[in-house]
């Protein structure tokens, strides 16, 4: 199959792997916040209606009208907008014109935040008794602050619900601390609260009357100290799961569109390509020999990815800076595995030290060790001298990771065994292992067929390649002289 036939393919390939991961990520938090607005959308009027019914009026204080407009306002606005958008339609008639709907990261942002900090003002107020006579806000309220705790995490991010928590934290210890950490709440008002309990001190007997009953069935008033203490506990369980949790999932958003981005210009750059060739079709003698100057390149870089794998590292590096937080040890192993990855990408027609090789072997060994929970038998060992010394790059891996693949390497009586001399005349490699007898996978000697081609390339007849094996053992020899 030719060059200008595979093309198309893989532009199709990339283009559809690009669209399975956008849709799915790019839909959830719209669906959830879809259901949210919602959500908000009936328990505003609901609880206005209700209120309205209990005590003759909608709101106790003005100004928290104007806070359940915003809100109704902002949540209608996501709701509408974020519908549209699911059912992919980009206009809406309203009142005779036709509003264009065009989605952006930008308008998704602001509408996100605005929803919610409208939620949180709500909550705010409420929760800090603002208008309300009856000053029971820690009964009811704190169960909005608690849900925005997790929401703020999902939609916005987890500083965003760092923050929030803090804040709800904050109000429920200034709660307590203005009414009194024994201060017992009720559902009278200030004025009738008043009134009992000066009749109470004065023996009335209705209040006499009204408190042993409240006795005989279990409603006397709670002290404010059971609901701080339950409060608390809900408000850090909200917090912990949602912070910790999310920095799994919020953290998935993130990176899904920078994969989906480099997803895309590698179909742009596949486009490229195609229209380059069709400009230079003309040029049948230049091509021909362009495409075997890349074949003899393909075969020294066998272990080059075909896609630019820079948008890789910037993955792996983010993945590392984000594990150091949780364990050093998982960093440090995502970080070893940078390092292999972008070894194994040098240049395979450029000479290295033995050193690096050396060194890059150890650290794919180490990675190893943390996979087999430090179960492996390694016997390693160097001579001579491995600063000056040059050699093909990737020898010796290859030959490990054999070893790796089809060895049984947790055995203390049958080590893998790895012994690098660098002599005066010839440098000598040495690998030998327990062969895994499990037979998992069938063989097909891929890997080495590659290396004895690269070997062959590269230093011709000046060197020996002795695989040797048995039931039980399987050893390679490579001797390249100098």
């Amino acid at each position: 199959m030719n060059a200008n036939a595979t093309e198309p393919d893989l532009k199709e390939l990339l283009e559809n792997s690009r669209q399975q991961l956008a849709k799915p990520f790019a839909k959830t938090q719209r669906r959830l916040l879809v259901f949210l607005n919602v959500t908000y959308l009936v328990l505003v009027p609901t609880f206005l209606i209700s209120e309205k019914l209990a005590t003759g009026r909608f709101v106790p204080h003005p100004f928290l009208g104007v806070i359940y407009l915003v809100v109704a306002a902002t949540n209608l606005i996501s709701a509408l907008y974020n519908y549209l958008l699911l059912i992919d339609k980009r206009s809406l008639s309203l009142l005779g014109k036709t509003i264009q709907v065009k989605g952006s990261l930008r308008t998704d942002d602001t509408i996100r935040w605005a929803s919610i900090l409208s939620l949180m003002g709500m909550s705010f107020f409420h929760m800090i008794g603002f208008g309300n006579p009856s000053n029971d806000s820690i009964l009811t309220d704190f169960a909005l602050g608690h849900s925005l705790i997790v929401l703020a995490a999902i939609l916005i991010g987890r500083n965003a619900s760092f923050v929030w928590f803090i804040i709800v934290l904050g109000i429920l210890v200034y709660v307590t601390l203005r009414n009194g950490y024994s201060y017992q709440f009720n559902y009278l008002t200030p004025a009738e609260s008043s009134k009992y309990q000066q009749a109470l001190e004065a023996q009335q007997p209705w209040a006499l009357a009204r408190k042993a009953a409240l006795e005989t069935n279990g409603l006397n008033p709670p002290k404010l100290s059971r609901y701080f203490n339950t409060w608390l506990v809900f408000i850090l369980v909200a917090f912990l799961t949602a912070y910790f949790f999310n920095g799994i999932t919020h953290d998935m958003f993130k990176i899904i569109p920078t994969v989906t981005e480099d997803i895309k210009n590698a179909i742009d750059a596949s486009s490229r390509r195609e229209i380059e060739q069709e400009r230079e079709k003309n040029q049948v003698e230049e091509q021909r020999l362009l495409f075997q100057q890349e074949a003899l390149r393909a075969e020294l870089n066998f272990l080059k990815s075909q896609v630019n794998p820079h948008f890789l590292y910037n993955t792996l590096n983010y993945f590392y800076i984000k594990a150091y937080e949780h364990s050093e040890e998982l960093a440090e192993s995502i970080r070893q595995l940078s390092d292999i990855m972008r070894y194994s990408l040098k240049d395979n027609s450029d000479k290295v030290t033995l050193h690096e090789e050396i060194e890059y072997t150890e650290k794919f060994i180490s990675l190893h060790q943390l996979r087999y929970e430090n179960k492996l038998n390694v016997d390693f060992s160097v001579e001579g001298d491995i600063l000056k010394r040059q050699i093909l790059p990737l020898i010796l891996i290859s030959l490990v990771e054999n070893s790796f693949k089809h060895g049984k390497l947790n055995d203390p009586n049958y080590p893998l065994i790895v012994r690098i001399n660098a002599a005066k005349d010839y440098t000598e490699f040495l690998v030998t292992n327990r062969k895994s007898g499990k037979n998992r996978f069938e063989s097909t000697n891929i890997g080495i067929s590659n290396l004895r081609r690269r070997l062959d390339l590269a230093y011709q007849s000046g060197y020996t390649l002795d695989i040797r094996q048995d039931d039980i053992i399987y050893s390679c020899n490579l001797i390249i002289r100098t």
